[in-house]
């Protein structure tokens, strides 16, 4: 066990990563002692900065969660009037870009640490939107009334929740008959995906090594970047009963259809999309030209767990 962790250890550091503590992209931000110390004024910056990226993120055609995982097969049209949860809404920029951007009823958002709904609210109420609800809550236990919604959004969210089971027939529940779960989140095996970026750049460690191994060198290492580290430490270590890595389920491709196949969905529309087609660099020639050579195995049994770029799901009920 030692040697492996040495060895995992000794992998990560050749190629390290060190966040930005002023990324509004991350969540963690609210954990540095820039955001904790500083005047309410100053905090209110940082909420807003976030609550804005997310914002012009969904604005961006290019990049926008919701036209790249979901359009065409939902549309603009069929949106318009809707009611809309968004499940892990984080700081509320894309629920409120949604909302002015394809003329919701009304948008929802619901995300389980206090400050996300704090931001959402301020961002809201900035920009002069009021067809929006934010609450502080976890998903499996869903505050909301059965029958609620016509569309539940949600992405990179499913991979962190404790029992998925329970997340899917939570939201079974509070979609009204006909209504649509939008799903993206990256499979367990899925090699850019493992949530280790905080500290180092090297990917598919999870191939080779287990879980324990890995949280355990992860943590050796930020044991030894000290005090620099305190505002990116994961929430808990050792591993939780439920965490195959930080903050992780560990749920593969096998694993989520036996979830929705246990579930009276009427409708299960899959999308293949390789790896290499996410995120900002997606856009690069060679991952373009990797992302084509690859993208044949994401549709062959067991090595789509390793080349889906994300589990990519429209379930009606």
């Amino acid at each position: 066990m030692a040697i492996r962790e040495d060895l995992c250890k000794k992998i990560m550091k050749m190629f390290p990563s060190y966040p930005d503590p002023h990324d509004p992209n991350l969540w963690e931000v609210f954990k540095t002692k820039e955001y904790i110390n500083g005047s309410e004024e100053e905090r209110r910056k940082i909420r807003n900065s976030s609550s804005l990226a997310s914002y012009e993120w969904e604005n961006n055609n290019q990049i926008s969660w919701l036209r790249k995982y979901f359009f065409p097969r939902i549309s603009e049209e069929t949106l318009q009037g809707k009611t809309l949860l968004d499940l892990g809404s984080y700081t509320g920029g894309r629920l409120i870009a949604w909302s002015k951007r394809y003329k919701l009823s009304k948008g929802f958002g619901i995300d389980i640490n206090p400050i996300f709904r704090t931001a959402s609210e301020e961002f809201a109420k900035s920009i002069n939107i009021s067809n929006v609800e934010f609450m502080t809550g976890e998903v499996e236990r869903l505050p909301y009334e059965s029958n609620s919604f016509d569309f539940i959004i949600s992405t990179d969210v499913f991979e962190h929740v404790k029992d998925l089971e329970v997340v899917l027939s939570e939201c079974y529940r509070v979609l009204k008959k006909g209504g649509t779960l939008c799903v993206a989140f990256p499979q367990y095996l899925q090699p850019l995906e493992a949530h280790i970026g905080m500290v180092t750049n090297a990917v598919a460690l999870q191939w080779f090594f287990s879980s324990k191994t890995i949280a355990s060198a992860y943590n050796k290492i930020l044991e030894e970047r000290g005090e620099d580290s305190y505002w990116y430490k994961p929430e808990a270590f050792p591993l939780r009963n439920w965490e195959k890595l930080f903050e992780l389920n560990g749920t593969s491709i096998k694993d989520f259809k036996g979830l929705i196949k246990k579930q009276n969905w009427r409708s299960k529309n899959f999308k293949v999309k390789p790896i290499f087609t996410d995120g900002r660099k997606s856009d690069w020639l060679i991952f373009k030209i990797l992302s084509k050579l690859i993208a044949p195995l994401a549709y062959l049994p067991f090595l789509n767990e390793l080349f889906l770029g994300r589990i990519n799901c429209i379930l009606i009920k």
